[in-house]
């Protein structure tokens, strides 16, 4: 098929003798339009106090979100977990491990909301629906695998980006950190994520 130069003729294509269309264009991510039409957000446990050496759930997350234009999907774009100072002997650094799809476990059955679950665009109204507990000290995560393990800093916060975890409608994420320490501190874990919408598809 031969393309055919429109340029000077309103809205067609410009093509040139190379048979190369050209364009000018602005992009954006997904993320971006999804912050801009207000289904980006901002998911943090608040501060939760740990002790010893042993895996605590701190974050479960279903996604129970209805359909924007036929679309119920979630993307997680960062996991942020936040260490303050650690006290008595450290062993090891800390340990994070993300759990695909958790169903059971304390931090579901306690069922303690997040004290955070904002709106990336400040003007919007929008909210989420879905099932996002925080945890404590010992509370477990059941059933689900493993999907990553990440070692993380103290006295800050360890950001794991880029991840795309896409989350359908049903599907679940859990986070449970080791902090290694024969004493206690104080952690906290975020999600940054965005809804898709169906249009965009």
């Amino acid at each position: 098929m031969r393309l055919e130069d429109g340029q000077g003729t309103g809205y067609q294509q410009h093509v040139d003798k190379n048979q190369q269309a050209h364009t000018f264009c602005i992009t954006e991510t997904e993320r971006n339009s999804a912050v801009d039409t207000g289904l980006a957000y901002n998911v943090n446990t608040g501060i939760i106090a740990l002790t010893g050496s042993s895996d605590s759930a701190i974050m479960y997350f279903k996604n129970n979100e209805s359909p924007i234009n036929g679309e119920a999907d979630l993307v997680i774009d960062t996991i942020i977990i936040g260490i303050n100072t650690l006290s008595a002997t450290i062993t090891e650094k800390p340990v994070a491990t993300i759990i695909r799809n958790p169903t059971a476990g304390t931090i579901v059955s306690n069922a303690t909301a997040v004290d955070m679950k904002g709106n990336a665009n400040f003007g919007s109204s929008n909210t989420l629906d879905s099932l996002i507990y925080k945890g404590a000290d010992g509370y477990t995560l059941t059933d689900g695998d493993d999907y990553a393990k990440v070692l993380c800093k103290s006295d800050e916060r360890t950001t794991i980006p880029e991840l795309n975890i896409d989350l359908p409608k049903g599907s679940s994420i859990g986070i449970k950190l080791d902090i290694n320490t024969s004493g206690g501190g104080n952690v906290y874990a975020a999600i940054v994520c965005h809804r898709k919408d169906g249009n965009n598809g």
